[in-house]
């Protein structure tokens, strides 16, 4: 009887809760802080050629202040590109997206050349995979792209749950898009030795391992795979000297040699599409 008479209050509450909280909200009608995009001068000294490795300037309190309220209010990023989402004309038979985190985000500025047309740089700074597998509807799904290329990981290894979920998070977006017909293209994990705001890890051996499991799922799912780790690994497991100015993101320079190697994989994507 007890227990009856808490399901029959709990049951009279649920109308007055819901009228209080309004309808259930979407993404499109969410109410979205100002995302902290990177500032065109930190983003300079990540692309920017530089003589050689320094250190990242710690962000002033304006941009930490402005993270902390975008990471409270909209962990992950799916307020980022919503209005370039929306502004976008329909889709061509040759739109292709790249997914990915701070690494696929300074692409654009690096190589402003490759993210034209109908080619869109849909990164943010900071992302796990798990962030990604979160908005790669909005981001990826819901603007109906050819091919989608996805690179990420990195961010996973720098995280206390390091790399559990990454695999399933690379699984999972892959077969999203393989189910809406959009051709895939896996990205390898870019080399470092190290990440300045956490000089105890070694990241080298970790994205080593990651990225001889991305290449054999590819090879297994009959995926497109890019190797930009070999194209810019030293042979400490690092990115070449001259190649970054952090030594994790790569630099206008990197960027230069990873892009002929991105594009040929995007045009063996859309030929996979191609009527036979």
């Amino acid at each position: 009887m007890r227990i009856a008479a808490i399901v029959v209050a709990i049951g009279s509450m649920l109308p007055g809760i819901a009228a209080a909280q309004g309808s259930p909200r979407t993404v499109a009608d969410m109410a979205c802080p100002p995302m902290p995009v990177v500032s065109a001068a930190r983003t300079a000294l990540v692309v920017d050629d530089q003589p050689h490795i320094a250190p990242m300037p710690p962000a002033g309190a304006a941009d930490r202040a402005a993270f902390m309220r975008w990471s409270t209010i909209d962990p992950d990023g799916l307020c980022r590109y919503r209005d370039a989402n929306r502004a976008l004309p329909p889709a061509g038979p040759g739109r292709v997206v790249f997914i990915g985190d701070s690494i696929t985000e300074t692409w654009a500025p690096a190589i402003p050349a490759l993210f034209t047309g109908d080619t869109l740089d849909r990164g943010v700074s900071g992302q796990t995979t798990t962030q990604m597998l979160a908005r790669f509807r909005m981001d990826v799904l819901d603007l109906h792209p050819a091919v989608v290329h996805i690179m990420g990981g990195i961010n996973d290894i720098a995280r206390p749950p390091g790399t559990a979920l990454t695999r399933s998070n690379i699984e999972s977006m892959v077969e999203l898009a393989r189910a809406r017909g959009i051709a895939v293209v896996l990205g390898s994990v870019t080399p470092s030795s190290r990440f300045q705001g956490s000089p105890e890890l070694k990241p080298g051996p970790h994205i080593a391992w990651l990225n001889r499991w991305l290449r054999d799922y590819a090879a297994r799912n009959d995926l497109i795979f890019v190797d930009y780790h070999a194209a810019l690994a030293d042979a400490e497991l690092g990115i070449r000297d001259g190649l970054s100015n952090d030594g994790l993101h790569p630099n206008r320079s990197g960027f230069t040699i990873m892009t002929p190697l991105a594009q040929a994989a995007v045009r063996q994507a859309l030929a996979s599409r191609a009527p036979r």
